[in-house]
């Protein structure tokens, strides 16, 4: 109320001002004559006055009645959501006809999934559920259940209990197939297949390695990083690198056998340069392997840069284009067979910092080797 009668008292404070600035003027019309009409045009506008004041005000007053109304319902909304949340913090699920009790935070404990967008607590009302209010989820329990089992284990996991796997145990491959493609559909495959960032060339008090969800490395010296798996056995077959700061970026592939369980303090050859390894060199624009150097016509990289390798190796891009694939016709990189049939790992070499992100694995669990030889063409 104080904003309206300040409002009323500058909006009457304006009119007289103009009142009496017009009286006071009488030569402002031109003539004696049209100075008659001003002084009763100004009889009439006091008149009025009042009148439309009193309409302004009550207008104003409908306006902030309004505001009021509205801020009352958002407050008693955020508040009863506020106070619902922790009362409702275990669930009841009914999956695919089957109920099954879980607490909010063990489904919402893969950041950035689609389960932990959708239990979070913002979406509770436009849920789908059964006819007695429970979560429905259209799924069978023989697939969702071992997930939210795995959740469980790993929350409670700790250093002196075994270490926690993935689900592996199925009756058949069809039923492995579906549990993989329910994963990957509810978004969970980086926490139910988690993938994991350690150093194996360098001084590992130099770096410092994010997980999930913001997997990469900010390296204060030169060294070298491999990305495995943790807890499951399915290969990793492509990723993307976002660079930032760093120097001498080498990103690329090693044979895990020979390379990764060798950890070397001190000066070492990067990746791609050592034996067993083949990869991009950021720095000189082409393809490695073994040391051996591909240049790329056209090939550079700077702060920002997003490196995607698809196939472990077959198919390279660089912001979206094609630099190097396996399929192209003209002269070739040939990365010989005894290397592709083993075990390969994807590895990054550099100081400074860098992003790891779009990680794919192979719906196989098993690693599939191949005695083909890539052929890789620069573009």
């Amino acid at each position: 109320m104080a904003f309206l009668q300040a409002f009323s008292n500058l909006t009457t404070l304006s009119t007289l001002t103009f009142i009496m600035k017009r009286a006071a003027d009488p030569n402002e019309s031109g003539s004696q004559s049209s100075h008659k009409d001003d002084e009763a045009s100004l009889e009439d506008t006091l008149e009025a006055l009042p009148q439309l004041l009193k309409k302004r005000q009550k207008a104003l007053e409908e306006r902030e009645q309004e505001l009021e109304r509205k801020v009352a319902a958002f407050e008693k909304e955020t508040g009863h959501m506020n106070a619902q949340l922790p009362n409702s913090d275990v669930l009841e699920l009914n999956v695919g006809g089957t109920m099954t009790t879980v607490l909010r935070r063990t489904l919402t404990s893969v950041e950035g999934s689609m389960l932990a967008s959708r239990f979070s607590g913002r979406w509770d009302e436009t849920l789908e559920k059964d006819k007695n209010g429970n979560f429905f989820i259209d799924q069978p329990i023989h697939l969702f259940q071992p997930m939210i089992d795995y959740l469980r284990a790993r929350n409670s996991e700790t250093p002196l209990g075994p270490p926690v796997t993935s689900p592996d145990e199925f009756e058949n491959e069809t039923q492995r197939r579906n549990f993989v493609r329910m994963v990957e559909y509810f978004g969970m495959t980086p926490g139910i297949y988690p993938t994991v960032m350690e150093i194996c060339r360098g001084e590992p008090t130099t770096a410092e390695i994010s997980g999930h969800p913001n997997l990469g490395v900010s390296s204060s010296e030169w060294a070298t990083f491999t990305l495995g798996t943790k807890g499951h056995n399915r290969p990793i077959t492509s990723f993307s690198v976002i660079l930032g700061q760093v120097e001498r970026a080498q990103i690329g592939w090693v044979r895990s056998g020979h390379f990764v369980r060798k950890l070397r303090p001190g000066d070492h050859k990067g990746v791609g340069e050592e034996k067993y390894s083949f990869g991009l060199d950021c720095c000189r624009g082409g393809l490695l392997y073994e040391g051996k150097f591909t240049r790329i016509e056209g090939f550079s990289t700077s702060r920002g840069t997003v490196i995607r390798c698809e196939n472990k190796g077959a198919r390279w891009l660089v912001n979206g284009r094609v630099v190097a694939s396996s399929l192209a016709l003209d002269e070739t990189f040939q990365l010989p067979p005894d290397l592709q049939q083993y075990h390969l790992v994807p590895a990054f070499s550099g100081k400074g910092d860098w992003k790891i992100c779009e990680v794919e694995l192979d719906p196989l669990v098993s690693e599939h080797k191949s005695t083909q030889s890539h052929h890789l063409s620069t573009i």
